[in-house]
């Protein structure tokens, strides 16, 4: 029987589903034997609520359940800061992987110390399997926690490394990569059989140039079983859902939740909320009921909130916990206010289209209410009002949004000398604000008086 290799990726807040998560080990330990490697490309630590909560400890019970062999890095790995990564390195049973995450200041790679090697061999069924792992550079060169390393460009990363495993003997070079759209480029390398990659969150098994590139999205819903049989690499995507429960895992999870308060009632979903990155746009029930928290904690005439930065996850439906609420906003961030004119006002409100794709509104409002005019070529403000009325010009406005708005500038013009009060953070007020009020309802704050763009993410409601 040819060697086997099982690859997940990308898992992210998938552990705020015990019962997936249950499912996922379940298949993992029903489709291995001694001949199957278990691999890891990324961001299986954060983000998500567990991670933020336990700073990614919580990924230990997994690791013990499934025990992997090799894993590399994902960006968002490094969320809850270097100390912990390195902490869930030190006691995880894989062998984790970076070619291209090194030390700003010596050069070694990432965790050296702690035994990440930059390539392994590992035989299996006599065969000698060569493995690298490289990391996306862009999202980690920006990431504030990783800011003492310095990221290689990961295809000539991959070549150097082809290189030591050849001269060791490798008869198959396998990349674990959580480089993305790069792959494609890693895949057309010489000398590289198979691609396991991530980042991206696409679902693909597909040769490019004759080396097989396998995707198996995110979130745990999929499971990729390779096979590397000598005619060539071949795949097989498994849908995780169907598969029984491992029930140890899913306990765990459900027990961990439990402690940290987690699976506490705050409010009723008679209906089902949805929670696809679709539905998040322009306006949503998990939406609203975030902007409409973030203003009433600064006690603001105006909130706004990144839609993209809402997390997808199963509907919220019946009982609605603290773990689901805080599960929708990824990052527990600061809430901060600024003033601002009338004028100012109106061009805060201008950006909350910019730059959503395919000519989206983006951003969540809470407070007032825009309308749109939505053409093939343009998105442009009809009409706006706040509490009811006109801007005034005359008027300052108390305009509130997380920290992760100002520093990064993602609305005109909030920026980060505009600050000028912190009222709490996101998750208790989010939490609080249920609890007193329950749940937002989708108004009409978002509309369009024309709609004729085709190919949207999710149309304005007319």
């Amino acid at each position: 029987m040819a060697p086997r290799l099982l690859h997940y990726s990308d898992l992210e807040n998938a552990y705020d589903d015990p019962a997936r998560l249950g499912r996922l080990a379940h298949l993992i330990r029903e489709r291995r034997d001694d001949k199957t490697l278990l691999c890891d490309t990324g961001d299986t630590t954060a983000p998500g609520l567990l991670s933020m909560e336990t700073r990614g400890r919580h990924v230990e019970r997994f690791y013990r359940a499934v025990e992997p062999d090799l894993a590399t890095f994902g960006n968002h790995d490094f969320d809850n800061g270097r100390d912990a990564l390195e902490s869930i390195v030190a006691n995880s049973p894989q062998t984790w992987l970076t070619a291209n995450l090194v030390e700003s200041t010596t050069g070694e790679r990432f965790a050296a110390d702690l035994g990440v090697e930059r390539t392994a061999i590992r035989s299996v069924g006599g065969t000698r399997i060569g493995f690298v792992g490289v990391t996306d550079p862009e999202t980690v060169r920006t990431h504030p926690c990783a800011q003492s390393l310095a990221v290689q460009d990961p295809v000539s990363a991959v070549e150097r490394a082809v290189d030591v495993l050849t001269d060791r003997g490798a008869e198959t070079v396998v990349v674990l990569s959580h480089a993305g759209h790069v792959d494609d480029d890693i895949a057309r390398f010489e000398g590289v059989d198979l691609v396991l990659g991530g980042h991206v969150h696409d679902v693909r098994a597909e040769c490019v140039d004759g080396t097989l590139v396998v995707h198996p999205g995110q979130r745990g819903g999929l499971l990729a079983e390779v096979r590397l049989a000598p005619e060539g690499p071949t795949a097989d995507i498994h849908d995780v859902p169907p598969a029984v429960v491992a029930t140890d895992v899913a306990d765990a999870y459900r027990d961990l939740r439990a402690d940290l308060g987690l699976e506490q009632p705050i409010a009723e979903a008679q209906t089902p909320i949805p929670r696809t990155v679709a539905e998040c746009y322009p306006e949503s029930v998990v939406g609203n009921t975030v902007g409409d928290a973030i203003r009433w904690a600064a006690d603001a005439d105006l909130a706004v909130y990144n839609a993209m930065s809402l997390r997808s996850g199963p509907p919220l439906s019946g009982a609605v916990t603290v773990g689901d609420l805080r599960s929708t906003v990824p990052f527990d961030n600061e809430i901060r206010t600024a003033r601002l004119d009338g004028s100012e006002v109106g061009t805060l409100l201008e950006s909350l289209a910019r730059p959503g794709p395919d000519l989206e509104v983006f951003g969540h409002l809470s407070g007032g209410r825009v309308r749109w005019r939505r053409t093939e070529r343009d998105l442009e403000v009809e009409s706006v009002t706040v509490d009811g009325g006109s801007i005034d010009s005359t008027t300052t406005y108390t305009v509130a949004a997380p920290a992760f708005a100002f520093e990064h500038q993602l609305f005109d013009p909030l920026e980060p000398d505009r600050v000028v009060d912190v009222h709490g953070r996101c998750h208790p007020a989010l939490v609080e604000y249920v609890d007193r009020y329950g749940l937002s309802n989708v108004e009409e704050r978002m509309t369009a008086t024309v709609d004729d763009a085709p190919d949207s993410v999710r149309s304005l409601r007319e």
